[in-house]
This record gives C-alpha cells, structure tokens and sequence, in this order.
C-alpha cells in the first residue's frame, strides 16, 4: 500500500486544524504523520463503548493507549487485511477475500463450519459458506462451541476428554485435591503446569510417608498434634525442673529444700493469678536431688495439668511408674523435636488428602504418560482456537478502530458525529437536556483544572437503586443558568440508556452565551434590590417587634411612680428632617429632568444615545463573556480524567448550542393559551405609557422655558 504522507487533507475543527482520514492509504501513512498534529497522545482504556477494542490495543496492560500503540495496531491490521479501506465500512461482519492472512482465512470457513446456516449469518441461505463471510454473532457461536469440544486447545483435560474410566477418576480427584484449571469454558480440569505440580508433591509425599515410619510416635496424625502442642507447652518448665534438680544434687544441703519448701507454700497460699511473675518464677515441682520427676506429686498449677496429659500420651507405662528421669525426659524431648520436624515438612495438603492410593504407587509413570498424550492432543488444537479467537478480536477492530482514531488521531467524532468516547450520556434538568457529560474518576483533578475550561460546568452525585454510585460533569452551553443551584435534582441516562439520579452537588460558575451576558447586570440589580428589600422588611418587622415589645412593657408599667410621660409618646419628626427629604427629592427629580432634557435634546439621535446607556451598563460583561467564550475548551476536563490533549479542543457559540436543549414543544402540537388558574393581571403598559407621556410633558415645559 502506497504512503500519502505527501498528501495529507486537514479540516479546521474546534480550532485546530485536524487531519481527515479518507481512506485505508491514510492510515497506513499514519506513522509518517508528526504527531504534534494529533489531537490526542493517549487516552484511558476504561470507556465502555469499545471496551474489547481498547483492551486488545492496550498490549502492555497498563490501562492507556498511546500513539504507539496505535501505529502498531495499524501494522498489525496491514498484515492481516488486503486493504485498510475495510476499516471504513464500520460494521461486523468479515469476508475471507477481505483478509490477507491464511489462518484468518481458515477460520472463517472454520466457523461456518460448526455454526450450522439456521444460527443466522451475513448471508441468508445456502449461499453464505460459499460467499464466505461472517458476522461477531456467528463467530461468538463458533468460538464458544469450539470452546465446548473436548478437546479445544487450551491445554486443560476435563473428564469428558477421556473415554477411560480410570483416566476420568484420576482426572475428577486431581481436580478436587485442587490440582486443576478452568478450561475455555470454565469447566475445572488438569493441564500441563497441574499434572506437573501434582507428580513433584507426590514424590514429596512418598519420600514423606517413608521418613514417617521413623519418626512416627502416635497412632494417629491428630494425636500427634496434641501431643505436639502440649510438649510445646511443658518444654520449657520440664527443662527447667531437671536444671533445678541439678543445682540441688550439686549443694547436697537439706536447708535449701526447706527454705524452697517455705517460700512455694507462701507464694501458692496467696492464691495469685496465673499471670503473676512471681508464680512464673516458681519451679514446675520440689525439685528432687536424684533427678526425677513425680508425676504423682504436687506440681506448679499453670502446668501441672498439661504434663501430666502429655506424659499419659508419650509414655505409656507412666501410671505403673510414676517417675520420669532426666534421661527419659531428655531422649522424650529429642523425639519429639524429630517429630514435629517431620509434620512440618508435609507436602502439599492437596495431595495428602488422596491418601494412600496414590502414595503406594497406583499412580505409575505410564499413568502420568497417558495424561501428557492427552493435554499434548489438546494442544493441538490450539492454533484452530487461537485463529477462532482472533478472527473475532479482527471483528471489533474492524467495527470500532476507525472510530477510536477519530477520537484520537482527530476528534472528528466528537466534533462532526457529535458522539465522543469520552461522553458518558445525558444530563436532563430543569427543563433542558445537556449532551456534554463525562464520568468524573479523578475529583481531585478536576478540582485544578475545571475552571480553565472556561465553561459553565455542574458537577452531579448519580445514584440507581441497585446501590450503585458514580459522579458526572455536564457542560451547560447554551441558554442561562438562573434556576440551577447546588442540590437540585435530575435524571441522568448513560452511554447504556439506564437511568441514575442525579444531585447537583457543585457548579462551576462562568458566561454561557453574549445574550446571557447583556442581561446579567439587569439581573443582578434585580437580585440586588430584592435582598436589600427583603432585608429592609426584616429589619423593618423586627424593629415593630421591638417598639410593640416596649409599649407593652410601658403599659405594664403605668401608675408606678417611676413612669414618665414623656417615654409613652413616639418622638416628633424634626423640621429640619423633612426639609432635608425634600431637598434630596427635589434633586432627584432635577437630575431625572436633566438626563431626560439631555436625551430628548439629541432629536433623532435620542436611540442611539439609548444604546449607548445599554452598552455601557452591559458592554463590560458582553467583552468579558466575549473573552471567556473564545477560550471555551473540552481539553482541561479530559485531562483530568487522564487523556493526554495534544490541541486546545474549542467548543464556540454556534457548536456549544448544539450541545444544550430547551424543551421545545412538538412539531403540530395545539396549545391552549388561556391558563384557568392564572392571576389577574393589571393594564401595566396603560400605565407606563400614561407615566412616559406625563415625563414628556414635563420635559417639554421645561425646555420651552
């Protein structure tokens, strides 16, 4: 296939120029593009609408693709397709003249082999195997009866992969001793690294078993472990007895046992605590000079109960000889250490739990051989269920490749498709419909980078009944924003068409649009004066309270010889007050007259100096907006969610609006005008007109004058 690197067509798209693939010769030519001129470097695997196409690019794993991993997939599918122009039909379906590689090509007549033509194929009829095409559906349907066969390649015997019985019983306990895998299909089995792993325990076990026959001191392995954990637990104060014992012989002096004899009898008489040090300190018995242990005899009480337990199961005769010396302890003490030396090296539990059938040498050599042919015949069938599986791998790559490319080489999916990877579905609240949404993964991320998007964003808590939880940022681009505030709801429909709710939890404030714009100074003024109102008739109210409070308290108060007149009568307004008032007034009403003279004075230039008040009350916001909506970028947001932006990614006015819907009723609905419940409304423009005529008289005489 012959480069085009020389000849490449770029199309200005959100206000970088973008490069246009128009056939199979541009992709192949991809690697000669610099790829300064890619909209994207890399991008996340994790977006579910081609989630299998994604996972087979991402080849190491680590959870991005990069440019070169899609340069290496365009090599891969020049290999294995006779032309890229494939990659423009976008759909599912293969034809084996379409495909350049001779094991792709045996399995698609693979395919139609085990699905019968009733299954439902490309082609209807009989004709298809001829014609020789298949669609995913088709190739899912083989992939998973081949997968079902005994013998399918993936190198896992199952039962049913034998026609011996004693092959099947091996194979069933190998399986439940936990030597197995699950095959294709999940059925448990054996492979090559299970059997192998199961012939060096079984060595291990035998060789075991054998050194067992020396070691072996119990009738029974539980047994054993008892005796074990009590010998464990007496070592130490044993040891201890018989090195007391030797410091007695060695003295020789009767004292030393009656002072020993005294101080046992007081510790023991105080009756302390098990954990005590002092009691720790006292001997397991009365030491004895010749160096034997009564077991019949008095014995510390944190020991005495497990010593006499474990010298009842390791020696036998203890009861017609209840003494134990320092050589029989000793030579005790060394068998058991053997012993639990040899419980220790137990092989794998696994194959333990056969027993004795295969450690006495049932399973032979030619046993194991018998198993290795079969695993060997399965794999022979390996390449026929690998080419099956990359047929269908070939399939999504066909179907979903092209798209991916205009998500990353451009973004011609998001800008002239309006679809985006990155957008994860549709946010509806308060009466609009917001197509720009995209799952929020990494808040933290979008904490920084959020406001140099330079759009208007509101960031939602999206909830569904099964207990599932995600959060989304929507775009609102077009339209205004004065009904939307933190903790408003609304209904969210993913990529999936599921429904979530949705709960405003944070809004990232900034200009939507010119008009928006013109208006927000009227806007605030408004708000304005109705929190000053507002805060004037609470003040107000309070302040009734207060004097209603005073005059009660007053006329409690009347009679008492303390109460004055002159606290009940409100206070007279001042003279100078009023006169004050009507000055302030009176220059009002001349700076009203002024401007209004000055307005009609300018004749039929009087609009024009109209639109000038209007601009410059709403000029500075309209520049800024204007700013601000030229800066308007999709790139800050998925960089946050770990996309690597290579170009500013604009979302303007006329693009934005396309992104946002008002509810619009539908095409020939009927709409009844009058509302039955609606308030009675007063001939407000009566009176404006009335008013503007009285201002205009006024002005008259008074330039007249």
């Amino acid at each position: 296939m012959k480069g085009n690197a020389g000849s490449w067509a770029f199309s200005r798209i959100g206000g970088v120029d973008q490069v246009i693939m128009r056939n199979g010769a541009d992709i192949a030519a991809l690697e000669k593009l610099d790829q300064k001129l890619w909209a994207v470097l890399a991008m996340p695997v994790g977006l579910s609408a081609v989630k299998e196409c994604l996972d087979y690019l991402d080849g190491d794993k680590d959870g991005k693709i990069r440019a070169p991993d899609i340069l290496r997939t365009i090599d891969e599918l020049k290999a294995k397709f006779v032309t890229l122009d494939t990659l423009f039909e976008q759909n599912d379906q293969i034809a084996a003249d379409q495909l350049a590689d001779k094991h792709l090509r045996e399995a698609v007549s693979s395919a139609l082999e085990i699905v019968p033509a009733s299954a439902g194929a490309p082609v209807s009829g009989a004709n298809r195997a001829s014609v020789g095409s298949v669609d995913l559906a088709v190739v899912d349907k083989a992939v998973l009866a081949f997968s079902s066969l005994p013998f399918n390649g993936d190198g896992v015997l199952t039962q049913a992969s034998s026609g011996d019985d004693s092959i099947k019983e091996i194979i069933g306990a190998l399986v439940s001793a936990g030597y197995s895998k699950p095959d294709a299909i999940g059925v448990p089995g054996v492979d090559g690294p299970s059997l192998d792993a199961f012939v060096t325990d079984l060595e291990k076990y035998r060789v075991w078993i054998k050194e067992g026959t020396n070691s072996r001191l119990f009738p029974s392995e539980e047994e054993g472990r008892e005796a074990l954990r009590l010998f464990r637990i007496v070592r130490a104060p044993t040891d201890d007895y018989f090195k007391r014992c030797r410091i007695l012989a060695m003295a020789g002096n009767s004292s030393i046992m009656a002072e020993l004899t005294s101080l046992m009898a007081s510790i023991l008489s105080r009756n302390l605590p098990e954990a005590s040090e002092e009691l720790a300190r006292l001997p397991l018995a009365l030491p004895d000079e010749k160096l034997l242990l009564h077991l019949d005899g008095a014995m510390h009480p944190s020991f005495g109960n497990s010593v006499l337990a474990f010298f009842s199961m390791t020696v036998k005769d203890s009861s017609v000889k209840p003494t134990i010396s320092q050589k029989e302890w000793e030579d005790l003490a060394a068998r058991m250490e053997a012993y639990g030396a040899w419980l220790e090296a137990k092989p794998n539990e696994g194959v333990c739990s056969l027993g004795k059938r295969f450690g006495e040498g049932e399973f032979t050599a030619a046993t194991v051989e018998t198993l290795r042919q079969l695993i060997q015949k399965d794999l022979a069938m390996a390449e026929k269920a690998e080419s099956l599986k990359e047929l269908r791998s070939l399939i999504f790559l066909k179907r979903d490749f092209l798209r991916i490319l205009g998500n990353f080489v451009s973004l011609d999916d998001f800008y002239v498709r309006k679809r985006g990877l990155f957008r994860s579905g549709r946010l509806f609240l308060d009466g609009r419909e917001l197509e720009l949404c995209l799952d929020v993964r990494n808040p933290s991320a979008h904490a920084t980078m959020a406001g140099l998007s330079s759009m208007y964003l509101i960031y939602c808590d999206l909830s569904r009944k099964d207990g599932r939880k995600k959060a989304i940022v929507a775009a609102l681009t077009a339209g205004d924003a004065d009904t939307i505030f933190v903790g408003r709801n609304g209904i969210f429909y993913d990529a999936e068409g599921e429904d979530w709710d949705a709960v405003v939890t944070k809004i990232v404030v900034q200009p939507i649009s010119i008009r928006e714009a013109f208006f927000s100074p009227y806007k605030w003024l408004v708000r304005t004066i109705e929190e000053f109102a507002m805060k004037r008739a609470a003040n107000a109210e309070a302040a009734n309270i207060d004097k209603m409070k005073g005059v009660a308290q007053a006329t409690v108060s009347v009679g008492k010889p303390d109460a004055k007149p002159e606290q009940l009568l409100p206070k007279k307004i001042d003279v100078g007050t009023v006169a004050a008032i009507g000055v302030a007034l009176g220059s009002i009403g001349a700076m009203v007259t002024g401007i209004l003279g000055m307005f009609f004075g300018m004749g039929v230039w009087m609009p024009l100096g109209i639109l000038g008040v209007f601009l410059l009350i709403s000029g500075p916001s309209m520049i800024l907006a204007y700013m601000k909506l030229r800066k308007r970028n999709i790139g800050p947001l998925l960089n946050a969610e770990g996309w690597a932006v290579n170009s500013r990614l604009k979302i303007n006015v006329p693009f934005g609006a396309t992104l946002s819907h008002l509810a619009v009723l539908p095409q020939g609905a009927s709409r009844q005008i009058k509302d039955p419940f609606a308030e009675k409304k007063k001939p407000w423009w009566l009176y404006a007109v009335l008013l503007i005529i009285a201002i205009l008289v006024v002005v008259y005489r008074y330039s007249t004058k």
